[in-house]
């Protein structure tokens, strides 16, 4: 068998004391036939079911028609008490009463309707469905749609254009505490290629798992809460724990200075209760990891077999946490996480990320906000062991010690026990084998030099506030305000801001991000997938050597990303009124305001938020 092997040395790390509470996971599945449409209530399941930190609840679309299907699901944010492990129960804001909510399984070309009712006790929110190209009425912004209040409703359709790991959460002015709470989802979309690979080139259905990774602060009984967010015998990567930056602590947030949604002070919370994170820096991460809403700890693992491959879909759920994900046996030794897609359906090739960018090869990187398809190929020499897959802190700060100053804790065990197999992937597996090669969003010349049809924005129309064309995107932190060119942004902006840029429906740009701040900033687009082209930093230049289409991608301080956009346009299924139409869809589905900032979301709140406008063509 041909397996892919890290250089990088071994290291011990230790394992977290808590331990998780295991409850089978309740499986749900949207069954369509033909052309008909199948209305179904997505999560029929009593609230406060603690989830299988290995298995997901899922809506699956089984129709295998894509384009000529139009499936209709209930979905709902609901309050609910959950159990995420250790004995812990927590009062979070849910979809579905879950955590994460129910998983949307869909094949590129599918049209989705979701009857969103908003049943929390108090709070407006919505659904942005991250990543996908959809029709701006649908994005579930403050700039497309006005936020669901509760006991009301709004209806969201789209088509599914792109294959890809992808999810859903609010997005509004105190979604960061939402999100943090507990509301988000998983959403997949497949091509037929994919299926056609599953058992042979990649593994099986059976052994491919979603992986949602968020992280959460459970308060305590007020005066009992912990004044510390984490306790100082746990690993650190760099192989010292200072424990000095802490966040806010939960004793802060939960009794000390409390705050609701808005960021006003309040009474402290209850035990169980999560506590809203909007004071403004420093936020810090929560106390506890969650894969799959659960604390994993040192909970039962799930059994794989040597010599298969084990893949995972994994989202980075987290209002702050980089998860930096690494793959040991018992010893510590590392085993490779192979990367074959992610944001964008699959690569290629699979690759072996990390060496630099500051984590190992053979890791995998993930910003808040963002998702990656990854292999690990099981060895068979590790049968009868565990291994286990931890989260890394990462110098994703400023400074000179730039770690976040997180701890080193597990998201995931694995049982190797079972028939030895031998399943193989390396890095010359051609996993698209020339299918639907993205392209380079460019006309080449005979010498295969490569320009793009349009290279700057447009002007400001109608007297609009807006900068206007061949100006830069720069994330900026000057007077210890977050911006975008110095312009501190508001989530919620009824008027576009002085920061807003324009362009013209149908056009291909060439555009460039610096960030001209100490830290990493994740860029997020919304409504458009971009093609990364190169990183660069001084004369020091990283170009991507391989094509794919992203949404995000992280930033690393005093750098500019250079990437490239097409604004296709796309059916719009909503009136002038924000209804559905009864009808046919119409064109310019792409028109109107996208926001785009940075995904470490309490950046965004603070400021680091502007828009793109699409326009018509002249």
């Amino acid at each position: 068998m041909t397996q892919l092997i890290s250089g990088n040395s071994a290291k011990n790390v230790m394992r977290g004391s808590a331990k998780a509470c295991l409850v089978a996971a309740v499986a749900l599945t949207l069954c369509v036939a033909g052309n008909e449409s199948a209305h179904a209530t997505a999560g029929s399941v009593p609230l406060g079911i603690s989830a299988n930190p290995y298995a997901v609840n899922t809506i699956v679309d089984t129709t295998g028609v894509a384009g000529q299907t139009t499936a209709e699901v209930n979905l709902e944010a609901i309050d609910a008490t959950v159990d995420i492990g250790n004995g812990v129960m927590a009062n979070v804001v849910t979809f579905n009463g879950m955590v994460p909510g129910p998983e949307f399984r869909l094949k590129v070309g599918d049209t989705v309707i979701v009857h969103f009712q908003n049943k929390l006790k108090k709070e407006v929110t919505g659904i942005h469905w991250h990543g996908i190209e959809l029709n701006n009425a649908s994005d579930g912004t403050p700039l497309t749609q006005k936020q669901v209040k509760p006991g009301h409703k709004f209806d969201y359709k789209f088509t599914v254009t792109r294959p890809g790991v992808f999810w859903y959460h609010p997005h509004h002015h105190s979604s960061t505490n939402q999100v943090f709470q507990g509301l988000y989802g998983s959403l997949i979309v497949t091509e037929g290629l994919d299926a056609g690979l599953q058992g042979t080139l990649l593994p099986s259905a059976a052994e491919t798992k979603t992986l949602v990774l968020s992280d959460i602060t459970v308060c305590k009984a007020p005066g009992s809460n912990d004044t510390v967010t984490f306790d100082a015998s746990l690993p650190h990567v760099s192989g010292s724990w200072l424990g000095q930056w802490q966040g806010k602590a939960p004793n802060i947030l939960c009794d000390v200075h409390p705050v609701d949604e808005e960021g006003n002070l309040r009474s402290p919370f209850n035990a169980g209760d999560v506590p809203n994170i909007m004071t403004g820096p420093p936020v810090g991460e929560g106390q506890t990891v969650l894969t799959n809403g659960v604390n994993v700890g040192t909970s039962a693992p799930l059994n794989v077999q040597p010599g298969h491959g084990l893949r995972l879909q994994i989202i980075n759920a987290a209002a702050t946490r980089y998860m930096r994900l690494r793959l040991t046996n018992s010893g510590g030794a590392p085993i490779n996480l192979v990367r074959i897609g992610g944001q964008g359906g699959l690569l290629d090739y699979p690759r072996l990320e990390g060496g630099q960018f500051n984590y190992n090869s053979g890791e995998i990187l993930i910003p808040p906000g963002s998702r990656e398809d990854v292999v690990a190929v099981i060895p068979s020499e590790y049968a009868g062991q565990v291994l286990t897959l931890w989260t890394h802190d990462y110098q994703r700060t400023g400074g000179t010690n730039n770690y976040a100053w997180i701890p080193t804790v597990p998201v995931m065990h694995l049982n190797v026990t079972g028939v030895l197999g031998n399943y193989n992937l390396t890095l010359e597996t051609a996993l698209r084998n020339g299918s639907l090669v993205v392209d380079d969003l460019c006309k080449k010349d005979a010498a295969g030099v490569c320009t793009v049809s349009t290279s700057s924005l447009s002007s400001p129309p109608d007297s609009l506030p807006g900068i206007g064309p061949g100006t830069d995107i720069t994330l900026t932190n000057s007077g210890g305000k977050l911006g975008v060119n110095d312009i501190q942004g508001d989530h919620d902006h009824s008027t576009r801001p002085a920061s807003a840029r324009y362009a013209r429906i149908g056009d291909t740009l060439e555009l460039k991000v610096t960030n001209n701040t100490g830290a990493h900033h994740p860029f997020h687009l919304h409504g458009f997938s971009i093609q990364p082209i190169s990183l660069s930093k001084g004369t020091v230049v990283y170009s991507y050597p391989y094509r794919e289409f992203r949404d995000e991608i992280d930033i690393p301080s005093g750098s500019t990303l250079t990437f490239r956009v097409k604004l296709d346009d796309r059916p719009n299924f909503y009136d002038g009124s924000g209804k559905l139409l009864a009808g046919e869809p119409t064109a310019g589905g792409s028109l109107g305001r996208w926001l785009f900032h940075c995904h470490v979301l309490f950046h965004s709140t603070l400021g680091m938020i502007s828009e793109l406008d699409v326009v018509a063509a002249p």
